[in-house]
């Protein structure tokens, strides 16, 4: 399918935005390949990487702000935490720390903002591992209530002053 190996990349990733391709290192162990293949589809299917170039389009039009650097850190760290999420919530705890242990074996450690990829291990890895491990399906409660809260605030916010 869309899914291509390579010796050379140190960690997978999703490449492309009208056919994104998911690239994964040869050296990938079996184990670890069934939880990269479904956090890299969940980027696919969330269809991130149309949304990282635009956020990347925003922040090289304004290069000279600083709050944009920052917002566009923190989208590029919410998209991982929301493609991890959305994996592991269907999982159990031996499932998640399956996961947890492809998370730390692909690790990267970067000095510098990714412009393009979506890779598994980008971001801070230790506080994504907790995040894993500590996971806890919200309570429909919780979601209605913020749900209903949401609707409120539009509703407020729209009526003229």
């Amino acid at each position: 399918g869309n899914v291509w190996e390579c010796d050379a990349l140190p960690t997978p990733f999703v490449f492309g935005v009208l056919r994104p391709r998911i690239f994964l290192p040869s050296s990938t162990e079996e184990a670890d390949r069934a939880c990269i293949l479904l956090h890299e589809r969940a980027h696919v299917r969330r269809r991130d990487p149309l949304w990282k170039l635009l956020g990347f389009l925003l922040l090289s039009v304004y290069w000279f702000h600083p709050l944009l650097w920052l917002a566009y850190f923190f989208f590029c760290r919410d998209l991982e935490l929301a493609c991890d999420e959305k994996v592991i919530r269907e999982m159990g705890v031996e499932e998640r720390r399956g996961y947890a242990a492809a998370l730390l074996h692909l690790g990267v450690r970067r000095r510098t903002v990714a412009a393009c990829p979506l890779a598994f291990g980008e971001g801070s890895v230790k506080s994504r591992i907790k995040n894993v491990l500590s996971y806890k399906k919200p309570a429909f409660w919780i979601t209605a209530v913020g749900a209903v809260a949401v609707i409120i605030l539009i509703v407020f916010l729209m009526i003229p002053v």
